[in-house]
């Protein structure tokens, strides 16, 4: 995949820095520093997994349905080893879950974005 790998991965953890920002801090009351290097964490492991090797063996659908799996277990398991004070009819399933499907539609668009620039640098490689 001809892609520039320091573009895609900083558009990839901005967004995913506003979604976790935007769902666990302003929607959970979990702290921003929490959720900061949570989506870090998620983004790195989910680039390197999802975007590399997934997206480009099966395509969008697999690839986002294994990104929301990855973010999912991830998000659970970084919120659970943090073990902090949430609201008692909030779990971290549920924090988990909510942060998966937001980040789900977000991947979506960003391998759209992802095969488009492949495309276009395949193009530009083959005129040349």
């Amino acid at each position: 995949m001809q892609v520039n790998h320091g573009k895609a991965l900083s558009l990839k953890l901005g967004a995913l820095l506003v979604v976790f920002i935007a769902v666990l801090t302003l929607g959970f009351d979990v702290p921003w520093y929490h959720a900061a290097w949570i989506s870090i964490a998620v983004g790195l492991i989910a680039y390197g997994v999802g975007d590399m090797f997934v997206l480009r063996k099966f395509g969008n659908p697999i690839a986002t349905a294994a990104d929301f799996g990855l973010v999912f277990f991830l998000t659970w398991f970084f919120l659970w080893i943090l073990d902090f004070d949430i609201g008692t009819e909030t779990s971290f399933v549920l924090l988990a879950l909510y942060t998966a499907l937001v980040t789900a539609v977000v991947e979506f668009v960003f391998h759209g974005w992802l095969l488009k620039h492949k495309r276009e640098e395949a193009h530009i490689h083959s005129t040349r």
